[in-house]
């Protein structure tokens, strides 16, 4: 069966229509793509990354997406960006060079992207300024890259349009940029000191929301900035970092986020919503978040003093 949704997707049909076309289930596609998401991750398991933006290869198999943080820190700040959509008319390789030039005078080394890195072949096709393959390239030549920042990308709905290519997105990646860390499409739980986030991204085969129990969900696909409060769950919904705008009002934009920690589990976060306007940073909200404090005394196993890495 996998082969057969390949070789669709090779001939140009599109994911939701391969499962109209094969009489699929949700499950028997999410089952694919849980396929496609190991075999993403089997990549990554001897690689360590580290919220200074270093990585260095591990003798030890990592089982899941982490970064290593340093021994007794007890707070982590990071950037999430989303929808990017680059290759068509609404992209701005400009909003990303401000992003990155905003981490590194504030000291952030690592940057989330909750998906739609590319705008694919599904939606408005007069949108479209670059053919699928240009897409890819434009992501690997011309997205900014800092020695110091290190990039964790979910793929989304756009990038799985092009999964049939034989260079797709997340081959792409693994293959061209070092600099960034591919987390499969869709969904993705991502550890931290002895915590973890979960980051994921609207695909059409998604079930319900699970109920993570007391977790911090970041979500793309929406466009817009928003908090929602689900069964024990925090939703922060990313806004687009490109001019492609559903909801009237709404401007490009990414968040800053500051975790903190109490014996290594995540308890509260800062989240701060910066949005773009004539190529200026501006602040739109600041929003604090306090979840149930933690008191459990395990062994904190993703925390260790940085290595020194060889260049």
């Amino acid at each position: 069966m996998e082969k057969t949704i390949f070789d669709l997707l090779t001939q140009g049909y599109s994911f939701d229509s391969i499962q109209s076309k094969l009489s699929l289930t949700n499950e028997d596609m999410a089952f694919f793509l849980d396929s496609v998401n190991k075999g993403i991750k089997n990549h990554y398991n001897h690689i360590k990354h580290y919220v200074n933006g270093k990585r260095r290869y591990s003798f030890k198999e990592l089982n899941d997406s982490s970064v290593i943080t340093e021994l007794n820190n007890d707070c982590y700040k990071a950037t999430f960006i989303s929808d990017t959509h680059l290759g068509s008319k609404d992209e701005s390789i400009k909003y990303l060079d401000m992003v990155y030039d905003y981490c590194i005078q504030n000291d952030i080394h690592n940057i989330y992207h909750l998906g739609d890195v590319v705008d694919g072949t599904s939606g408005y096709q007069a949108n479209k300024i670059l053919e699928p393959n240009e897409q890819i390239e434009h992501v690997i030549n011309d997205y900014p890259s800092d020695k110091s920042i290190l990039n964790f990308i979910l793929l989304g709905n756009h990038d799985l349009d092009l999964i049939g290519l034989p260079d797709n997105v997340h081959e792409s990646l693994i293959k061209n940029r070092k600099d960034m860390v591919c987390l499969g499409y869709g969904t993705n739980e991502f550890n931290i000191k002895n915590d973890s986030i979960i980051l994921k991204h609207t695909l059409l085969i998604d079930k319900a929301i699970t109920n993570y129990n007391n977790k911090i969900i970041f979500r793309g696909h929406s466009h817009r900035m928003k908090f929602v409060n689900d069964l024990n769950n925090c939703l922060i919904y990313a806004p687009s970092l490109s001019n492609l705008q559903f909801v009237e009002g709404t401007i490009p934009g990414f968040l800053v986020v500051e975790f903190g920690f109490c014996n290594g589990y995540i308890n509260k976060c800062v989240v701060r919503h910066f949005g773009i306007i004539d190529n200026r940073i501006i602040v739109m909200n600041v929003d604090r978040i306090n979840l149930r404090n933690h008191t459990r005394h395990e062994e904190i196993q993703r925390e260790e003093r940085f290595v020194k890495i060889k260049k």
